[in-house]
């Protein structure tokens, strides 16, 4: 073993469909062209992260759709929330079984084990948080990467080592114990019997989403604003971290003015001149020229993570006033949620 890898880590034996190192991302740089990045859905990295005692900002991974098979080479404090993820454990040994793990709660992993992330049963991304953080080098301040620009590490890739904090073997530990109580030697998996809430969508694989009217809606006909907002689309395997493209009844683009490029968010509802609608991800361009139509609710950015190809979204037409509400109860039960999980872990999110 090489010396870098002497100390705590992840080691990739199988990537998943796609799997990268994650964090809040790169805000404010949209003045050089490069949007925000970072994990799909922060409130659920975020929630990863208090699970296991790490600030918000911590470097975790998000996995979409069939995950990863990674080997924790030390003792580890997990946590692996959002999709409904089938993972499983074994404790590396040859010819031993995989047991299922609990998610949406911290996990004590012990040195040696082996977790697999199969294909969700519902939802479609999940992210792994573990106590202390990966510890990547950081580019712009932050580790996580931005594959539409190049920047910081490359998707997740078969033998590929992962670095853990100095000192997460003794945080592990320190933490487990906290929340599940002392041992003397962890030979297997071990977790609390309580659980965060999930946010996925309670009709998955469709999903309702809630939308403003972008500023150029008023440009399409009454046909085609019926058109878009009446039907249900459908996700394109083409889609990926910078859009979900949707597949359905094309909307008649003849007549549309001619636009010069303008800033767009994550959440911006493009319509391309094929009629087929694109929502903008995490990754999304800075500007862009075709016309915005609607815009998706902050509040729903969790539930646009969470629509793999296939998945069926229907645009719900909503006004400021209900926007800002959604906004003001997410932000509420993210701060209850964050206050429930210090007093049961009976340890400070650092």
């Amino acid at each position: 073993m090489n010396a870098h890898r002497r100390r705590p880590a992840l080691e990739v034996r199988k990537a998943g469909l796609l799997d990268t190192v994650q964090d809040l991302g790169r805000p404010g740089q949209a003045a050089i062209a490069l949007s925000r990045g970072g994990a799909m859905d922060r409130a659920a990295m975020t929630l990863a992260n208090a699970l296991v005692g790490n600030p918000a900002s911590a470097a975790g991974l998000e996995i979409t759709g069939p995950g990863p098979t990674l080997c924790v080479h030390g003792d580890a404090w997990i946590a692996s929330v959002g999709a409904g993820h089938v993972v499983s454990w074994s404790d590396g040994q040859s010819g031993s079984g995989f047991l299922p793990v609990k998610t949406q709660r911290p996990a004590f992993v012990p040195a040696g084990s082996v977790l697999r992330w199969q294909a969700p049963q519902a939802g479609w991304r999940s992210w792994l948080a573990v106590a202390g953080g990966l510890d990547l080098p950081q580019v712009m301040d932050s580790r996580s990467a931005h594959l539409a620009a190049g920047i910081g590490p490359e998707r997740i890739v078969a033998g590929q080592w992962l670095a853990l904090a100095e000192g997460a073997e003794e945080l592990a530990r320190a933490r487990a114990q906290c929340v599940i109580g002392p041992f003397d030697e962890a030979i297997a998996v071990r977790w609390p019997r309580w659980q965060v809430a999930g946010d996925l969508p309670r009709a998955w694989p469709l999903i309702d989403l809630p939308v403003l009217a972008g500023r150029h809606l008023q440009d399409l006909s009454d046909g085609a604003r019926e058109r878009l907002l009446n039907q249900t689309w459908k996700v394109s395997a083409q889609s990926n971290r910078q859009g979900l493209r949707l597949q359905g009844e094309p909307i008649e683009t003849r007549g549309l003015p001619q636009l010069a490029s303008e800033p767009v968010f994550f959440g911006t509802v493009q319509l391309p001149p094929g009629g087929e609608p694109v929502i903008l991800l995490a990754e999304h361009q800075t500007t862009g020229g075709y016309p915005r139509v609607l815009e998706v609710t902050s509040a729903a950015e969790g539930l646009l993570a969470q629509a793999g190809a296939g998945s069926l979204i229907r645009f719900r037409l909503i006004g400021l006033e209900e926007a800002d509400a959604l906004a003001e109860h997410q932000a509420r039960t993210l701060r209850q949620r964050l206050i429930g999980i210090e007093q049961v872990c009976r340890y400070p999110i650092t």
